[in-house]
């Protein structure tokens, strides 16, 4: 195996491609134990393969495992609630059965970062006065002409870096306007003022040069750094903003960075004042220092917030064609969103009547919405047939404390791994919009509605943890990606787990239930009593697990069940006395198995014989596209070599000139099937 390659750390198993008839029927209810279903009793004893991490979900400090005090223990231990287990179980069930999409946002749509290009005369700057409900701009001040200013003029004029903020209010004093790159820039020399009826956008340096070449041919010389402003017009405006241009802002929004950490970070309750949200710009050059402060991006603005808008005025109102919150900002990636990128059975199931295999069993509720009648709300729910207590460890285990590195939302947009395979497009470039790679939702690679998404994603399984580069890097210290990426990064997080081989027990109760459907719970519980059945004979049984908690990219999370029937009535046991009824753990399974369709079936055989699979995939190279070979030998590993390559995802993009690398699916994959990183050009992190 190579230095330069790396496994992905989640692969996607595909949505059944058809149904059966009946697949979404009535449930059975809760009036009555029917003759031919069962009710009783599972126990359940889970071993974590790998440190196991979980959040505090009860109040108080997110970070912490969540304790409780149990009967046989002096002080609270570390346990896994019932709910915990309930959504690992359900998540599993669903990929087993072929069940619905049931966390699923059908109105996703991404947003892409826009090529450094000057924008349309059409687009102005603009002075947010009053919002709605929604956040959305509902009265406004647009400026004239845009005029961008040197960060040193407005520091001068207005008293220093700390002072520079978007919506600062100057005086542009300079004769000397001129035309550069396409736009109007103040000329020497830079004479500005504070006060007046100019407002000022403060935006990010990252598309910003950090040296610009010398024109005495020396040395290169700082990039200079420019902030937009302009000059406010005297009438306020009522805005009418289309539904769609709204939720195109708010698409866009939803990818960057503000938005993530302001996710991820801990709530408070209480909103902040803008000034304690502003966010510090830097120069690119690092010598130069703080530039000022920015508006954090968010899903909504706020009175006193500069924009850009694309406005259309008509009298004493605008209609806003577009809404931006920097120069170069974002695109969303077409018109087709996540639930027309999969097949309709797949939609989450709102119909009480008409339920999925998965929603039988563990209950639905109408994600989509609620349905008026006369006047009032009603939503759609049917409770479940299956209850999970809470899993007791068998014995007190000690909590680690867990530094984690940079860990984002997922990122669908991203095509190369979201988006279903075309062996035609591999190393295909875009030519007819080399603004939009292949990449993206949008492009000239959908085709009708749309390339489809790949299906559920799965993260590999670790059943050698010490063996994954998350482990292998953290042996030098536990805080070690802290020290690296510098805990003013809002990515960061801490958690506590317990240790690999820590055990746990729990009961789960269930009702009404046919053979099929307790089959079905069985595997989701236990996934090798199926999956055993497709082992080749003359290999030794391979052991199969599921994730739980967090952690998961990294090697948190695997665990293993072995499950039992403790109890068991049929109607005539539990109400007339008589004897048990007669099924056991293979004899369900077998139903269950059997009642599974050709496509279901090739689906367990596969793809989850691989998935499932603890250490299928090479341990010791699963992480994300790295800055740095990975290194077999190394322990512990080097930090350094697992930063993020974002030349990878730029140059696998299927741009102009960039080629489209994907994803292989998981049924194709071999276990010795690696993906080559981009190497990274020369000053970017390479060795």
């Amino acid at each position: 195996m190579n230095d330069d390659q790396f496994v992905n750390p989640y692969t996607f198993v595909q949505l059944p491609k058809d149904v059966s008839p009946g697949w979404r029927s009535a449930p059975a209810g809760h009036g009555r134990l029917r003759p031919d279903r069962f009710s009783g009793v599972l126990d359940v004893a889970l071993t974590a393969r790998s440190p196991l991490m979980l959040r505090n979900v009860y109040d108080g400090d997110d970070a912490a495992f969540p304790l409780r005090r149990f009967p046989g223990f002096e002080e609270p231990v570390p346990f896994v609630p019932g709910s915990s287990l309930a959504g690992a179980v359900r998540s599993l069930h669903e990929t087993l059965a072929g069940g619905c999409l049931r966390v699923f946002n059908a109105d996703f749509r991404p947003g892409y970062r826009d090529q450094a290009r000057v924008r349309t005369d059409s687009w102005r700057l603009a002075l947010v006065e009053k919002v709605d409900e929604r956040g959305a701009p509902s009265r406004l001040r647009l400026c004239r002409e845009t005029v961008w200013a040197e960060y040193t003029a407005l520091h001068k004029a207005l008293g220093g870096a700390s002072k520079l903020r978007s919506g600062a209010r100057v005086t542009l004093l300079s004769g000397s306007i001129q035309s550069s790159l396409g736009r109007l820039e103040l000329g020497e020399p830079f004479e500005v003022k504070e006060g007046g009826e100019s407002v000022v956008l403060v935006t990010d340096s990252g598309a910003r040069h950090s040296t610009r070449k010398n024109p005495d041919g020396g040395r290169n010389v700082p990039g200079r750094h420019f902030c937009a402003t302009g000059e406010l017009d005297p009438d306020s405006l009522e805005v009418v903003l289309p539904d769609e241009v709204w939720q195109e802002y708010l698409d866009a929004v939803d990818g960057t960075r503000d938005v993530q950490e302001w996710r991820q970070g801990p709530s408070t309750g209480a909103s902040s004042s803008p000034e304690d949200e502003a966010v510090q710009v830097f120069h690119k050059d690092e010598r130069l220092g703080l530039v000022g402060y920015r508006d954090p991006a968010r899903r909504e603005l706020r009175p006193g917030q500069v924009v850009l808008v694309d406005p259309e005025r008509a009298g004493q109102s605008v209609r806003l064609r577009g809404i931006s919150l920097s120069t170069i900002w974002r695109h969303p990636g077409g018109r087709t969103r996540a639930g027309e990128r999969v097949h309709t059975y797949a939609r989450a199931c709102r119909d009480p009547q008409e339920l999925c295999p998965s929603c039988r069993l563990f209950g639905s509720v109408d994600a989509e919405g609620a349905d008026t009648d006369g006047g009032g709300a009603r939503q759609k729910a049917y409770r479940g047939h299956v209850r999970f207590g809470d899993a007791v460890p068998a014995e007190s285990y000690g909590l680690e404390p867990e530094f984690l590195p940079p860990m984002g939302t997922p990122k669908p947009g991203a095509g190369q791994f979201y988006l279903t395979r075309d062996g035609g497009l591999e190393g295909a470039s875009a030519v007819t919009d080399p603004d939009k790679a292949l990449r993206e939702w949008g492009s000239e690679a959908d085709t009708g509605s749309g390339r489809r998404l790949r299906g559920r994603k799965h993260y590999w399984l670790t059943g050698q943890a010490d063996k994954r580069p998350y482990f292998r890097a953290r042996g030098a210290g536990r805080e070690v990606f802290h020290d690296l990426y510098g805990s003013e990064n809002k990515l960061l997080s801490k958690a506590q787990s317990v240790p690999e081989g820590a055990r746990f027990t729990a009961e789960v109760r269930f009702e009404n239930l046919d053979a099929v459907a307790l089959g079905g719970l069985l595997c989701a519980l236990d996934p090798g009593l199926l999956l055993h059945h497709f082992d080749r004979k003359d290999e030794e049984r391979p052991r199969y697990g599921w994730a739980l908690g967090g952690g998961r990219p990294l090697g948190f999370g695997t665990c293993t069940a072995e499950v039992d029937i403790r109890e068991l009535d049929s109607a005539e046991s539990r109400y007339l006395g008589t004897e048990a009824p007669i099924l056991d753990v293979d004899k369900a399974v077998a139903a269950f198995r059997k009642s599974a369709g050709d496509d279901l079936r090739d689906v367990w055989k596969r793809q989850l014989t691989k998935v499932l699979r603890l250490d299928w995939a090479p341990t010791d190279r699963v992480w994300y596209p790295p800055a740095q070979p990975i290194s077999e030998e190394s322990r512990p590993l080097n930090p350094e070599a697992l930063k993020a390559s974002f030349t990878f995802w730029k140059e696998t993009s299927g741009s102009r000139t960039n080629p489209y690398v994907q994803l292989p699916s998981s049924a194709a994959q071999r276990s010795d099937m690696t993906m080559n990183v981009i190497p990274q050009k020369k000053g970017k992190g390479a060795k």
